[in-house]
């Protein structure tokens, strides 16, 4: 009987960098913002979407503090990990391939879906919300693809252009979007 890898894994600091820190530090300030936003959408919007905004605001801060989180502790190497035990431990290990495609298929077509369904029930405040939104979508198919190709898709992010990785502009673009958003929100004056 051959022995099955053990699930590698540790919660520890994944980017320890200052670009890294820089990233949590975004992730954790933008929520602060989008929180703010979401405390102060009585004083911001009009009546008939208040509710709508609260809501959106407390699940935009819910997001972002767990990608926060998320940037440091790694999870989706713990998900990869995870995944390769139990490829090994059921015999499709050598077709991982094929799962990775179908997952990476699945998680787009759950977004599509989820964001097809969200912007139905929401839409009296997509307008007011579209970067954000827009800013979201990119971050969540950001961490989705990379959790689903991690070793393929750091070959791209790690790609550095003038000293530049490619994975810090791509993941603080997502950031910068939201929390511009949430900015311009707050700077609204009952306006909305």
């Amino acid at each position: 009987m051959d022995s099955l890898p053990q699930i590698n894994w540790t919660p520890t600091i994944g980017d320890p960098s200052f670009m890294g820190w820089f990233t949590v530090a975004a992730y954790f300030i933008t929520g602060v913002i989008s929180f703010k936003l979401y405390l102060s959408s009585g004083l911001l919007f009009s009546d008939v979407v208040v509710k709508k905004q609260k809501y959106f605001w407390l699940v935009v801060t819910l997001i972002m503090l767990f990608l926060g989180v998320n940037k440091q502790l790694d999870l989706q190497s713990l998900l990869t990990a995870i995944g390769k035990y139990y490829a090994h431990r059921d015999g499709w290990y050598e077709d991982r391939r094929l799962i990775q495609i179908a997952g990476i298929l699945g998680i787009v077509s759950t977004l599509l879906i989820g964001v097809s369904v969200f912007s139905y029930k929401m839409r009296a405040i997509l307008k007011t919300n579209s970067l954000a939104i827009a800013g979201l979508c990119f971050l969540l198919l950001f961490v989705a693809i990379r959790a689903t190709f991690f070793h393929h898709m750091d070959i791209v992010i790690n790609t550095a252009v003038f000293g530049v990785r490619m994975n810090w502009v791509l993941e603080l673009f997502g950031i910068f979007l939201v929390a511009i958003s949430a900015v311009s929100l707050l700077r609204n004056k009952k306006s909305i």
